[in-house]
């Protein structure tokens, strides 16, 4: 009997701990090939494209990409372009790629199998503009600044978009005339 015991405990345990995800959240890049970037340039379109690596099964939380727009350092516009809702599980969640198309007055948006565009009054082919390519270490819970578009004559103050500090994004929104960025926001939510 205590070898049934002993084995039912370890069984229980090899499954919850093998269900638990622990590695690190990641968002990687995912680069186009030399002759795709000259072909999306001709054309007029931005396309970025994100891994998100090993997302928690343990917790619930929502991935929104979120477009915000300043004017004169004020904030004069956030817009949800698209989000996505995750419960615990116990099985393991697979990677999930983030792609984003700007053109034309228009941002499309897919994450998985979702899919939505928004309609945009700002001009994104008249800016000078960054995009995340990777490269730091992002905590579950930050918001990642994906794209950052500018029209100003201090253009873009910093050297690296993802995690932007305070003191980049005041000074940023500050100095330039305009400003838009693409967010990522990875949001725990409370069970309800």
């Amino acid at each position: 009997m205590k070898k049934l015991i002993t084995l039912a405990i370890l069984l229980i345990t090899l499954t919850i701990t093998g269900c638990t995800q622990t590695k690190e959240f990641k968002i990687e890049y995912n680069s186009l090939s030399k002759e795709q970037e000259e072909i999306i340039n001709l054309t007029g379109n931005r396309i970025f494209r994100y891994n998100l690596e090993n997302l928690p099964n343990d917790k619930n939380y929502q991935l929104n990409l979120v477009y915000e727009v300043y004017k004169d350092g004020k904030k004069v516009k956030e817009e949800q372009i698209l989000s996505s809702w995750y419960e615990p599980t116990k099985e393991k969640l697979e990677d999930t790629t983030v792609a984003i198309n700007m053109q034309d007055n228009k941002i499309r948006c897919q994450e998985g199998g979702a899919a939505a565009s928004l309609n945009i009054k700002e001009d994104i082919s008249q800016l000078s503009y960054h995009y995340y390519n990777g490269g730091k270490k992002i905590n579950f819970g930050d918001d990642i600044y994906l794209f950052h578009g500018v029209k100003g004559d201090k253009g873009i103050l910093y050297s690296d978009l993802g995690l932007l500090s305070d003191k980049d994004l005041n000074e940023n929104i500050k100095e330039n005339e305009l400003n838009v960025f693409v967010k990522l926001q990875c949001k725990e939510v409370s069970d309800k």
